[in-house]
Formats: C-alpha cells, structure tokens, sequence
C-alpha cells in the first residue's frame, strides 16, 4: 500500500471506524459504522484524501469530478485542489438529493457541462445507492460516467449495482477487509 493510502486508512481507522449496534440508511443493522466524514473534514486526512483520489483518477481523461451530496462535497474540495496544486484545472460538482426550491432549483451544483466526462466519488458504499443517484443525475445532464470510486467500499452488493448500470470501472481506495472486517460480517 503506498505511503499516503497507508496514513489515510490509519486515520479512518482512527477517526471514522467504529464498533457497535448501527442502523445504516439502507434500514439494515451493522456490528460497525464507518462515519467517514470524521475524517474527511479533519486537516490532516482532507489533505490526504484530495490526493489520494488525485493518483487514482490522474491518468484518466476526465473533465470533473463529485458525486451525491453531502459524502462526495469534502471528497470533491480535497480533489480539486490536489488538482489545482499541480496546475490542473478540475470542475467540481455535487449533485443534490433534490432540486433546490430557491435561487437557482438545480439538482446539479457546479460547473458540470454536457458531454463532460465525469468521475463520481463516495466516501462508504454499502450497496451503492448514494452513488447510483448522482450516476443518473449526470448521465441525465448528458455527463459520460468515467469512473466510481468510493474510499471505503462495505463490499454488500455496490460493485454490482455500478456494473448493472454500465460503470465501466469501479474502485475502492480501501475495503472493509482493510479495516479488519470480512464482508459477511454486518
């Protein structure tokens, strides 16, 4: 594992994992609870994180990156900025869980134009739903899905759900297994 994933995971570890009786919003119950924004607002690994998801989605020939409100906004802010530090303009977005009903009424925030090759991103997939929505919203907009990537993938059915919807690649900077849990478990 590179050195920064390495310091990532530690502090997801840290910071974000927990052990104990959850509810997750699939209505499903879990012996364990990755709440990720723990760390993703936290200095030290919202440093960590823009670039990590910078080596990953580096090579690809991408116009912007985001996803679902509110997991993907602090994924989204740490990326760009990895982005903009190397001299590399990179739209951001999110997509909202409903059209607003002021100002604007967008579903879509951001620069994100038509025909714009998009990465979407997710801090914990379960089952993928989070990230299914943002895929329609884009694909709606008239957006090509490049990629998915989540930080932490529970490995409970989301890498099937993006192949089912055409996801040409999908992939988790860090599983549950990383965490010390095997999927079974939940």
């Amino acid at each position: 594992m590179p050195p920064l994933e390495r310091k990532l995971l530690d502090i997801l570890a840290a910071r974000s994992f927990r052990r104990g009786d959850f509810l997750l919003a699939s209505g499903d119950r879990s012996t364990y609870y990755i709440d990720g924004k723990m760390s993703e607002v936290f200095s030290r690994s919202a440093r960590l994180i823009g670039e990590v998801l910078y080596e990953r989605t580096k090579d690809l020939d991408i116009d912007a990156i985001g996803g679902l409100e509110v997991g993907a906004v602090p994924l989204t802010t740490a990326c760009v900025i990895a982005y903009d530090l190397r001299g590399r303009p990179m739209e951001g977005f999110w997509v909202r869980d409903e059209i607003k009903k002021h100002g604007t009424q967008k579903l879509i925030e951001g620069g994100l134009k038509a025909g714009a090759r998009v990465v979407v991103v997710d801090d914990v997939v379960t089952q993928g739903g989070s990230a299914a929505k943002a895929i329609s919203a884009v694909r709606e907009a008239g957006c090509r899905v490049v990629q998915v990537i989540s930080l932490v993938d529970r490995l409970q059915g989301a890498a099937e759900l993006f192949r089912r919807l055409d996801v040409e690649d999908y992939r988790a900077v860090f599983t549950i297994r990383d965490l010390g849990v095997e999927p079974h478990v939940s």
